[in-house]
């Protein structure tokens, strides 16, 4: 298995390869195996869930969410638990041979009891 950093990069299991890590939650999370998980959530968020891109980023994106979504800050979260629970899901042999624990999910900033508690079914030895 593939180390969760090399090289200012991060791994992706689901891509199977590495991508660049986050300058900013470099400089905001010391524990590493949580810096992983964070930047894994916004690689997820962006790579992963395309329609996130499509609402958010691309030049249409007002008019594709117009009605549908609330604030980006609201709905950026829900996509972020969203990714924290496929994360685990997909990965969770990766997750342990890479000794990645609920608390390490626990030091995020926020994160829903339904995310919790997949993360502590799946992770807890």
């Amino acid at each position: 298995m593939f180390p969760p950093f090399e090289n200012s990069t991060a791994f992706c299991q689901l891509c199977k390869d590495y991508f660049p890590e986050s300058e900013y939650l470099k400089t905001v999370i010391d524990n590493k195996n949580t810096l992983w998980i964070a930047n894994m959530v916004t690689h997820y968020r962006h790579i992963h869930i395309q329609s996130w891109n499509r609402c958010w980023d691309s030049s249409g994106g007002k008019y594709y969410r117009s009605g549908w979504f609330g604030d980006y800050e609201s709905e950026k979260s829900e996509v972020n638990e969203r990714a924290k629970r496929q994360i685990v899901r997909k990965c969770t042999e990766y997750l342990k041979h890479n000794n990645i624990t609920p608390e390490d999910f626990e030091w995020l900033e926020y994160n829903d009891e339904k995310t919790l508690e997949l993360i502590r079914k799946k992770l807890s030895r």
